[in-house]
């Protein structure tokens, strides 16, 4: 009788074990359901980064060309000033002789 009585222990002590474990595996379902759904969100915030970082890039290299242009602009400019100076100076002392 008393092996009986400690067989029927045992067997409500795992029977109660089993209840915790899967009341923890219910939990853990919760918890990885929630997770999977926050990696969703956050990769879909990671592919609109990507996309602004693209667009951002691409303007950034449009800028750049266009300070490109108009640093070549600019000494093109300089050089027909110099000469235009050149030209006038020139042009001055001739008259003055």
């Amino acid at each position: 009788m008393e092996a009986l009585g400690l067989l029927e222990k045992k067997i409500k002590n795992l029977v109660e074990f089993v209840g915790k474990l899967k009341g923890e595996n219910a939990k853990l379902k919760t918890e990885n359901s929630r997770l999977k759904d926050e990696n969703v969100k956050l990769l879909k915030e990671i592919k609109s980064f990507e996309i602004r970082m693209e667009s951002t890039e691409g303007s950034i290299l449009e800028q750049s060309k266009n300070l490109e242009e108009l640093s070549q602009e600019k000494e093109l400019t300089k050089i027909v000033v110099d000469d235009l100076i050149k030209n006038i100076d020139s042009f001055v002392q001739e008259n003055q002789q």
